[in-house]
């Protein structure tokens, strides 16, 4: 199955794939992911290596590491400027595969993912960019409503659920066939050709995401092609306590802080620059942002209180997004003494976990 691939890079120290995982202080997890690496089905003659990027962890993520030195390839670098663009650009850096395949510290590998992508590259050479499945699982307890509208907007979005078709298809991102982070897989040529930016990513001192969405819709909005690889699977363990209210606000919070630094960095060059909706909704003063957060806030509750549940998620997901906007408005205009001051507004709206609509969670 691999042959091809490895007889293009025939060498002392040829690697056919780099797998990279990021992590920072969860061990635990991360020891299920290498645990799953372990039972992965190699094609014969396939060289890959395994790299494990430790974002300055102090909570014996080494020692997890060491621990499977005798049943992976695997090693271990460590970045320590905290932050997943950091991380992953380090991952980029050490990687000596060919292709570099990235999955996430919160997964279970599926035993033909890497034979997935492998078969992917010898079929598609031409191709610069894969994506593959991500498919939550909800370990309990579970709240009832969670459980129940876990296959429906925004918990999809909150669960990274990405099943864009069970046949093998180019990417599209107008027609949103595109891979998110737990699953997805680049040439290492053109990967190296532009570098996650530190401004994305999650880190202790932010919360933006969508750095490997910025890298992903420039290559392939400048000439590079794609392609769904459906085999290639991860199953996302969605623990407890991303299974509340406060996390879905804090979710979309993030979100919405994503959105509106983009647009105030590189106007209409992003990848949510075609969601023209998304990106009306995170315009304006930072006072206006706060004020739909209320009103959505209230719309939640409303909703929530008569047992229209899903409809209550929809308002949610809004308040938590205009939260994210209205954060990122507040500090622009505390930068810029050009635009007013967002000192007035109180302090408590800057904490989502502390939101009083949020108090029951099941």
């Amino acid at each position: 199955m691999a042959a091809n691939l490895a007889d293009e890079s025939r060498g002392t120290d040829a690697i056919d794939i780099t797998v990279v995982i990021c992590t920072r202080n969860r061990a635990a997890p991360l020891a299920s992911v290498l645990e799953s690496a372990t039972r992965l089905k190699i094609p014969e003659g396939l060289r890959w290596e395994l790299v494990v990027v430790d974002n300055g962890s102090s909570d014996g993520t080494g020692d997890v590491v060491k621990s499977f030195a005798e049943r992976l390839p695997v090693r271990s670098v460590r970045e320590e400027t905290p932050g997943l663009s950091h991380a992953r650009n380090l991952g980029v850096a050490e990687a000596r595969g060919r292709y570099i395949c990235w999955t996430d510290d919160d997964v279970i590998i599926d035993e033909n993912w890497l034979a997935a992508y492998a078969r992917a590259f010898e079929d598609h050479p031409e191709a610069v960019v894969f994506g593959g499945r991500i498919m939550p699982v909800l370990q309990g307890p579970t709240p009832s409503w969670c459980r129940r509208l876990a296959d429906k907007w925004p918990l999809t979005t909150v669960m990274a659920e990405r099943n864009c078709s069970d046949r093998s298809v180019p990417l599209d991102l107008q027609g949103g066939v595109a891979p998110w982070g737990a699953s997805y897989a680049m040439r290492t040529a053109e990967q190296r050709t532009i570098s996650y930016e530190p401004g994305l990513g999650v880190s202790p001192l932010q919360k933006r995401v969508g750095e490997e969405a910025e890298v992903i819709h420039h290559l392939l909005n400048n000439g590079a092609t794609g392609w769904w690889v459906p085999d290639a699977k991860v199953s996302h363990i969605i623990p407890p306590h991303r299974q509340t209210l406060s996390y879905v606000f804090t979710f979309f919070t993030s979100n919405g802080e994503t959105v509106r630094y983009l647009e105030s960095t590189r106007p209409g060059r992003h990848h949510r620059s075609p969601d023209l909706r998304a990106i009306r909704s995170v315009q304006g003063s930072a006072l206006r942002l706060y004020a739909l957060v209320w009103l959505n806030s209230a719309l939640f509750g409303l909703a929530w209180a008569v047992g229209a549940q899903q409809r209550g998620l929809y308002f949610l997901a809004r308040a938590g997004y205009y939260n994210g906007a209205a954060r990122y408005a507040a500090a622009e205009a505390a930068r810029n003494p050009r635009h007013p001051a967002s000192s007035a507004l109180d302090s408590s709206l800057n904490h989502p976990g502390e939101h009083p609509v949020l108090s029951t969670d099941r």
